[in-house]
């Protein structure tokens, strides 16, 4: 239980950084908010494997589409981290991948049947 609080606790982590690290007009916040973003992928990384297996059980199909969509919204991040740092980055999309962080969450939600609630 403890995994999936520590999970969890890391997305919301992750959807705040990353959010001020693409709103940010300060670059010395802006990089910072990345650093936390990129220790926030690893920590998520960690306790997804230890989740994977009770997530697996109940729902095969579901859990492996989700983590390969982590991963890829990961890359998303990285590449609007990426635009910004180029000053290439766009309203639209700074939106739509806080969109996405937020429907994966709660994709890991419905997963997890509503738990850590």
């Amino acid at each position: 239980m403890v995994n999936m609080w520590v999970h969890f606790v890391t997305w919301i982590v992750l959807i705040i950084v990353a959010a001020i690290a693409i709103f940010s007009s300060n670059q010395k916040v802006s990089v910072i908010s990345m650093m936390i973003a990129r220790l926030s992928y690893i920590v998520a990384i960690i306790t997804g494997i230890g989740l994977f297996q009770y997530a697996y059980q109940s729902s095969p199909v579901l859990t492996i589409v989700k983590v390969i969509f982590a991963i890829l919204l990961m890359g998303i991040i990285e590449m609007s981290f990426a635009k910004k740092k180029q000053r290439r980055l766009n309203r639209n999309f700074a939106i739509g991948v806080i969109i996405l962080i937020l429907l994966l969450g709660l994709f890991g939600i419905y997963l997890a049947s509503g738990f850590p609630f």
